[in-house]
């Protein structure tokens, strides 16, 4: 699985959080080592226990179900958390998956996961995505845990993003993908 992350405007966040909920999340990491980073998550009602090691095939992800009890007790004993929601927002047949982040700085990211690195170098970002930060690791939920984040950068707002998100949000980013793919231009843009 590849990710492709953005910053995002705190009303647009906002808005998609209005419009289609959010499931809360708090996510303690353990300090990294070498050649693998682990992390407790709760997911309201669900707690997970993840660990990420690097090998020879790259990056391998392994995520188990434990108690909600165990997860609130690992909590408590790691390094650093982020307190966020996350909303989930379907974009043609992908998912962007919205967060906002409260703890312990403000930030809005959207990240968009693909099954391939040639699906990822595709994608063309929405009008309403804000800069990209994917290969910047002060924007991982890791990072912003254990180190924190100086200062949010600002997103400027404009017609043409506001646009563009009503129409993902109304379900019409299929009819944009299809009209930049044929006139070559970036979806939700004005001629």
């Amino acid at each position: 699985m590849t990710a492709r992350r953005f910053l995002l405007t705190p009303s647009f966040a906002r808005l998609i959080r209005r419009e289609r909920g959010g499931l809360r999340h708090v996510e303690g990491f353990f300090p990294k080592q070498r050649d693998r980073s682990s992390w407790v998550r709760l997911e309201e009602a669900r707690g997970l226990l993840i660990l990420k090691t690097v090998g020879p095939h790259g990056e391998v992800e392994d995520q188990t179900e434990i108690p909600v009890a165990h997860a609130h007790a690992l909590l408590e004993v790691c390094a650093g958390e982020v307190d966020y929601t996350r909303t989930a927002l379907s974009i043609g047949e992908g998912q962007a998956l919205v967060d906002e982040i409260i703890r312990p700085c403000v930030l809005h990211l959207v990240t968009m996961e693909f099954v391939s690195e040639e699906e990822a170098r595709g994608f063309r970002p929405l009008e309403w995505f804000g800069p990209e930060v994917t290969g910047d690791s002060r924007y991982t939920h890791q990072f912003i845990a254990l180190q924190g984040l100086a200062e949010a950068p600002e997103i400027p707002l404009s017609d043409a993003a506001l646009d563009s998100l009503i129409d993902t949000l109304e379900g019409r980013f299929a009819a944009q993908a299809r009209m930049a793919t044929k006139t070559g231009r970036r979806p939700g843009r004005s001629p």
